[in-house]
């Protein structure tokens, strides 16, 4: 009976916050203004008529995954409660900032069939941090992300291509009992059953999988999944008025939000999913690291033309590393490059993909070369083209110095 679980969602235009400006804004039209009131007004009041949900909290389970950054997929299975007249469950991310993602929900009754239901739930979020961005140094991964042999391989799908995986693979959760209050909070979704009398509505096994387009930055965050059941003292009479009074307030609401719609107010935000759950990530061999405090940023698949590609794990070396010549450092200069430059073994995963050719890098004890990966610019906020910068090395008298290699913007042709 729960409205929640739709596939699309309604949003009001212009609810969207605005940046700070310097520039005084028009005063409202005083027609506008007083339409903008009286609609504020008349969905307070369409809330206010939402007669009160007869449900209580049976169980809170928390989990969290060992990895920062991570697509998933990410697999929660329960069994139902068998609660009389009804039961729902409420899933959500609790951490530092928003994430985005899809997910898929499969349920299965006893004596029945399997039903399958997804969507994709968020709208913004914060992934700088596992992806690089674009004052970042880089080093390339020691193992494929479309490129040839290099020092060390990578294990996990097929090869740098990979079809959907017709059986998901899940990232393996933690439970946890460390569940904060003070954090941001993602929906993914809220669904129920019910029944009209006092048998129980749902008698199954319920399984969802969530996953993502991008890497999210995971650190700190949790997943929630809260089972909730109709109140233990509900009668069958009581909950016949509340399936009434219910019917009767999703009428006037539904009216209300027909009205938004048709006047072009609020629009239906698509919630469809446009990319399956990716393979399991592929185990990478990070390359030697190129600085005191570089941190690994691992790979990911991005899916395009129907295929997932794997981009490469990369070292993000931070700025001050480089000024304070906090890099690599080798007794002798490195060897010459190959002769015979390596040459990607597959098509560019994306139009925006760059070929970055490989490199020589010092593991403390000899020089290693670091095979070329395809990677994908990291996004501009000036919208300039960037291009990538191979890596070089200062050779000073008994030394040789490490400066990565990163993303810059071109300026000009």
């Amino acid at each position: 009976m729960r409205f929640a679980a739709i596939a699309v969602l309604v949003v009001g235009c212009g609810s969207s916050p605005k940046p700070s400006t310097t520039t005084t804004s028009p005063p409202e039209d005083p027609k506008a203004k007083a339409e903008r009131v009286a609609r504020d007004q008349r969905e307070k009041e369409i809330a206010a008529m939402k007669p009160a949900e007869p449900y209580e909290l049976r169980d809170k389970q928390a989990f969290q995954t060992s990895e920062r950054c991570g697509q998933g997929p990410y697999r929660f299975e329960s069994e139902a409660l068998q609660a009389k007249y009804g039961e729902r469950i409420e899933v959500y991310a609790c951490g530092k900032h928003a994430i985005t993602g899809n997910y898929r929900m499969t349920t299965t009754r006893k004596h029945s069939k399997s039903d399958t239901y997804e969507r994709a739930f968020g709208y913004g979020f914060d992934n700088k941090a596992c992806k690089g961005t674009a004052i970042a140094h880089a080093t390339t991964a020691s193992a494929s992300g479309g490129a040839g042999a290099g020092a060390g391989n990578a294990k996990g799908g097929d090869g740098p291509t990979s079809a959907a995986p017709a059986n998901i693979e899940p990232t393996k959760l933690t439970k946890t009992s460390d569940i904060s209050t003070d954090c941001v909070r993602t929906y993914i979704t809220e669904y129920g059953w019910s029944s009209y009398d006092s048998y129980p509505a749902f008698d199954g096994k319920l399984v969802i999988d969530i996953w993502s387009e991008e890497p999210n930055d995971l650190e700190g965050l949790v997943f929630v999944l809260e089972r909730h059941a109709v109140v233990a003292d509900m009668t069958t009479e009581r909950w016949k008025a509340y399936h009434a009074a219910y019917n009767a307030w999703y009428k006037v609401y539904r009216a209300h939000l027909d009205g938004e719609l048709a006047s072009g107010r609020s629009r239906i935000v698509d919630r469809s999913v446009k990319t399956p759950p990716p393979p399991a990530p592929r185990t990478e061999k990070p390359s030697p690291k190129p600085s005191k405090n570089a941190r690994w940023i691992p790979g990911y698949w991005l899916y395009e033309q129907a295929k997932f590609h794997w981009i490469a794990g990369l070292w993000d070396v931070p700025e001050e590393d480089i000024k304070r010549e906090l890099t690599v450092q080798a007794p002798t200069p490195p060897p010459a490059e190959p002769v015979h430059e390596e040459q990607p073994t597959e098509p560019a995963p994306t139009r925006t993909a760059v070929w970055t050719p490989g490199s020589w890098s010092w593991d403390g004890h000899a020089y290693v070369w670091i095979a070329g990966a395809w990677r994908i610019p990291p996004p501009s906020s000036s919208g300039a083209q960037q291009t990538w910068q191979r890596p070089t090395w200062t050779v000073r008298t008994g030394r040789a110095i490490y400066v990565p290699g990163g993303w810059r913007m071109r300026i000009g042709r």
